[in-house]
């Protein structure tokens, strides 16, 4: 998932296209500090400003939702808590404005502060959403919401 090519520095050029269905899309990156720290990666069809979003991960520190907001969302949303490896956080799926299945991973540090989200727009032929958010909250985990060493 992180081979090169790579997108916003992070994630691979096939797996962005597997798993969102996209073969001509933008990818966006930010970063905090001086570019030393990940913020978000935006993955959106190449169809002019109004193209629909693929992939959306974001780092937020502190986290914007209280631990009791995690909480109703996930209830609200039928949410299942991720693997016990994974630790603390839940995945769903939701709509959006559009009427449009997002399937997404919210997942944060065990004293909440930091919070990792990833959102994938359904719509790629034969794929599970969910299990395709997950599995990139799998691998990027480590690298963006673990402590660094």
């Amino acid at each position: 998932m992180t081979a090169a090519p790579q997108e916003c520095d992070l994630i691979s050029a096939s797996a962005i296209k597997i798993a969102t269905g996209l073969n001509d899309y933008r990818a966006y990156g930010t970063k905090m500090d001086m570019g030393r720290r990940f913020e978000s990666c935006t993955v959106s069809e190449e169809l002019g400003p109004e193209g629909d979003q693929g992939l959306l991960i974001e780092v937020f520190e502190p986290s914007p939702i209280s631990p009791e907001g995690l909480e109703n969302t996930k209830k609200t949303t039928q949410g299942n808590d991720l693997p016990v490896e994974l630790g603390p956080g839940f995945g769903a799926r939701r709509k959006n404005a559009k009427d449009q299945t997002i399937a997404y991973v919210y997942g944060w540090t065990p004293d909440y502060k930091r919070l990792l989200s990833i959102n994938i727009m359904e719509g790629a032929p034969g794929r599970d959403s969910l299990a395709d958010a997950t599995e990139f909250f799998r691998q990027l985990k480590p690298l963006l919401l673990d402590k660094p060493k």
